[in-house]
């Protein structure tokens, strides 16, 4: 892919596609709760990685779409972005959150992917291409 430069990486585009990202989870979760689909117990780990795989590939596909340059230094930047607001959630506000580092480890993967994924998409789409190709 010719477009993955490091002078193709927005950071603007980097900071809306995170905010869209936290949003649509936001709202899949929340409609979740809402509707009575989230349990109550430790099985709610299922429904919170549900619900940031979509948001976080919605908030890659929107860079994608917009913005059809480098998709996957997008990705990684939103994922990036992510990791350094829950550093800075950690170290400004309640340092306990550093204690489930292999639960976050495993949710920032997920967003990398989910994020990456949808950049790609959004790329294809905006260029007319099938996703198949």
């Amino acid at each position: 892919m010719k477009s993955e430069h490091l002078t193709n990486l927005h950071p603007g585009w980097v900071v809306g596609g995170w905010l869209v990202a936290v949003a649509v989870t936001a709202l899949i979760y929340l409609g979740g709760i809402g509707l009575g689909l989230v349990p109550a117990d430790e099985e709610a780990v299922v429904w919170v990685s549900a619900s940031i795989a979509v948001g976080f590939f919605a908030g890659g596909f929107f860079v994608g779409i917009r913005w059809a340059e480098a998709p996957i230094l997008h990705g990684m930047a939103i994922t990036l972005f992510s990791v350094l607001v829950w550093f800075l959630a950690a170290i400004f506000g309640d340092p306990s959150t550093l204690q489930s580092l292999t639960t976050g480890l495993g949710l920032i993967l997920l967003q990398l992917a989910a994020a990456v994924g949808g950049g790609w998409t959004g790329r294809r789409v905006a260029l007319g291409g099938a996703i198949g190709e």
